[in-house]
């Protein structure tokens, strides 16, 4: 009986240690994981930022849709001083941008009797 014994805590050791193993394995494949994540939403934010300091310009076509999109609303021909791209987080907190969008949107534009 004593072989029995011995034979089964073996066993049982045996298998805990490959629980382990193997727990420590797939912890260190979820740090991996977590470790590449972390790398490529820095590189995504690091791309963004990059591409938010370049200086906007506006092409010529998108200046044409907005002038027509303008002249249609306001049914006649208004000169566009000037395009004002808004970029995220450059306007401020949340706040700020629904204030500047129910100012601009109170803006009424009479569109006459034509």
């Amino acid at each position: 009986m004593t072989d029995n014994v011995i034979q089964g805590l073996q066993l049982s050791l045996a298998g805990i240690l490959i629980v382990y193993i193997i727990l420590a394995f797939i912890s260190l494949m979820v740090a991996l994981i977590g470790y590449l994540d972390g790398d490529w939403k820095r590189r995504e934010k690091r791309q963004k930022l990059e591409s938010l300091e370049k200086p906007p310009t506006i092409d010529d076509l998108t200046l044409v849709l907005i002038s027509a999109a303008v002249a249609t609303m306001l049914k006649g021909r208004y000169r566009i001083r000037s395009v004002t791209r808004v970029k995220p987080g450059s306007g401020g907190s949340a706040w700020s941008l629904q204030g500047r969008s129910t100012l601009l949107g109170s803006h009424v534009i009479s569109k006459g009797n034509d």
